[in-house]
């Protein structure tokens, strides 16, 4: 795996842990509560290897996720770039080279004695922090009624608008509606 596959995976894993604990609505609801469900998808994005997971951990550092990448999205990189120190000094993140088994080494940002969980959002802390040091265009919020789902457009053109189809087909529907009136 290259070192930028990692680096996608694991921001496409923040992301994703805080659309799972931040904002109001998704996809046209009022966002359920985050679970360990959600928490494993997020990681899947990233790893094969789930720990324990350690809800209230991945629930404060998913919120904390979501209102960094929301300021970032909003233009405030100096604030953004507080946040995502804040986050990497309350998890004491530090860069270690971990190798399991007959994997190559590869680079993770945990200290010795933190929980499995801290780790991880030190981790997807680390991934957010590449984005607000870069060029962070690519993060985008839906453009869906009632949905506050923050993605990164992989798209060439950088066009795309919706977190998922279910949002692109319901405010396409929503203005077929509205042009029929």
């Amino acid at each position: 795996m290259e070192a930028t596959d990692h680096l996608r995976d694991s921001l496409a894993a923040a992301v994703a842990l805080a659309n799972t604990f931040g904002g109001e609505f998704a996809q046209g609801r009022i966002r359920p509560a985050g679970d360990e469900a959600g928490v494993e998808a997020s990681l899947r994005l990233t790893t094969r290897r789930i720990p324990a997971i350690d809800l209230p951990t991945f629930a404060a550092g998913g919120r904390d996720l979501y209102a960094v990448l929301r300021l970032l999205l909003d233009g405030d990189t100096d604030a953004a770039a507080d946040g995502v120190n804040a986050l990497l000094e309350t998890t004491r993140a530090a860069p270690r080279l971990v190798r399991e088994g007959d994997a190559p080494w590869h680079l993770h940002f945990v200290s010795p004695g933190v929980s499995a969980a801290t780790g991880w959002i030190a981790e997807l802390a680390t991934a957010v922090a590449m984005l607000v040091g870069s060029d962070a265009s690519r993060l985008r919020s839906c453009g869906a009624d009632r949905c506050d789902n923050l993605f990164l457009d992989t798209t060439r053109s950088r066009t795309q608008r919706f977190c998922s189809t279910s949002c692109q087909n319901r405010s396409k529907v929503a203005a077929h509606r509205a042009r029929r009136l």
